[in-house]
């Protein structure tokens, strides 16, 4: 089985870069809509329900899925590239989840450090949360929870008029979400619902012995934040031990969807 999960992981990364991207002369309005679609795509989630069930629990599995990215394939349009390779860019990981006693739960995701046409990437993700509704015996799953995550993409570049020798492109980010969720469990059916806030945190750098990327700034490090908010649909089905899930998400305006497919026992 664990063969299995990490041939699915394989299968659900391979594409998410079709080729390089291309920065240059970018404005302060590009880092900031470019850094928080990278952002969301790293978001954190394990396609699960707020529910808890039993004493005790454990589901491990793979995620994959996409994230729409119309600035990012702007940039690189501008910047001399094709932008029709990033209109879409893409996400997965290894996830567990645990549910403990008194209706706590924690889940965790990870991407180890991977190469795909020339693009290292890696991601990994955290979350807490609690189902008040089971502890308190009501007729629904009702939880609270926060989760955070980071994600990273570093690529080379070739000279540019602005950066005259060829250089490393990193964009670091950070997201972390509060959010209150409900589902309820029709036989192997759960469908779920979340809402909360979002704050998306980029950092992109341009590592060369001169020049820069920019075009208002002669730095070649930028940070960039944005708040927001979150809003999560999604479903399970149950199949004995076998689990797979669907949700569709937006954070922060962008706009994402993933799969899973787990093993809950």
């Amino acid at each position: 089985m664990k063969k299995f999960l990490l041939a699915s992981l394989l299968l659900a990364s391979m594409s998410s870069f079709a080729a390089t991207p291309q920065f240059n002369n970018l404005s302060k309005s590009d880092v900031e809509k470019v850094g928080n679609e990278f952002a969301v795509n790293f978001a954190h989630t394990t396609v699960a329900a707020p529910e808890t069930d039993g004493l005790w629990g454990v589901e491990v599995g793979v995620i994959g899925g996409s994230t729409a990215s119309p600035n990012l394939a702007k940039v690189v349009d501008s910047s001399g590239g094709n932008g029709k390779d990033f209109k879409t860019i893409y996400h997965a990981g290894i996830m567990a989840r645990v549910h403990l006693p008194l209706d706590f739960f924690i889940e965790g995701t990870v991407l180890p450090k991977r190469t795909i046409s020339d693009v290292k990437i890696n991601s990994n993700s955290f979350a807490l949360g609690w189902n008040v509704g089971r502890f308190a015996g009501l007729p629904l799953d009702l939880a609270i929870g926060a989760n955070t995550s980071q994600g990273n993409v570093s690529f080379t570049q070739a000279a540019t008029t602005n950066v005259p020798a060829d250089s490393t492109i990193s964009v670091k980010t950070r997201t972390t979400n509060l959010w209150v969720g409900i589902s309820k469990t029709f036989l192997f059916f759960t469908p779920y619902a979340k809402v909360g806030t979002a704050r998306t945190q980029a950092d992109v750098k341009v590592d060369a012995s001169s020049g820069t990327i920019y075009s208002y700034t002669s730095s070649q490090n930028e940070s960039v934040t944005k708040n927001g908010g979150y809003l999560a649909f999604g479903a399970n089905l149950q199949f004995t031990i076998i689990k797979l899930g669907f949700e569709v998400a937006q954070m922060n305006t962008v706009k994402s969807a993933t799969g899973k497919l787990s093993i809950d026992f």
